[in-house]
C-alpha cells in the first residue's frame, strides 16, 4: 500500500497500473488516475492494519487512511483494500472495476484455483 501512495505521489501511473490484478488493468481509468495523481497535493498515508492471509495464494487486507488536497479543498478516504499475491508479486484489486468470474471459473488472478475458491470473498469486502 505504501508503494501505491508513493506512485500517486510521483505521478508514477504505469506502476499503479502494473500493480493492479492483471484481469483489471485494461479496465483502468488511466487518464483519471493521472489527473488524480497530478492535481492533488499528497499530505500523509497512515497504515492502520494489515492483515495477511497463507494458502496456496496469499491474499491481504490493508486499511489506511490517504490525505490529500486538491482545488476542491483537503480531503481524507479510509478503505480496507484487498491485495492478492501471485508469482512472488502482490496485487491491489479493484473494488471498481467490475469483473466477471462466475463462482466455477477461473481465478483471475491465475492461482490455477476456481474464483470461488480464491479471490471472489476479498472482492466484496
Amino acid at each position: 500500500m505504501r508503494s501505491r501512495y508513493t506512485a500517486y505521489v510521483l505521478g508514477l501511473i504505469d506502476y499503479l497500473v502494473d500493480t493492479t490484478l492483471p484481469a483489471q488493468q485494461a479496465a483502468l481509468d488511466r487518464q483519471s488516475i493521472s489527473d488524480w495523481s497530478a492535481n492533488s497535493t499528497w499530505l500523509g498515508l497512515e497504515v492502520e492494519s494489515s492483515e495477511v492471509f497463507g494458502g496456496q495464494t496469499e491474499h491481504a487486507f490493508v486499511t489506511f487512511t490517504a490525505r490529500w488536497h486538491d482545488s476542491t479543498g483537503e480531503h481524507g478516504h479510509r478503505e480496507r483494500s484487498s491485495f492478492v499475491q501471485n508469482a512472488g508479486h502482490w496485487y491491489f484489486i479493484d473494488p471498481t472495476v467490475q469483473l466477471k468470474a462466475g463462482r466455477n471459473d477461473a481465478c483471475p488472478c491465475a492461482s490455477g484455483q476456481k474464483f470461488k475458491k480464491c479471490c471472489s470473498g476479498y472482492f466484496s469486502s
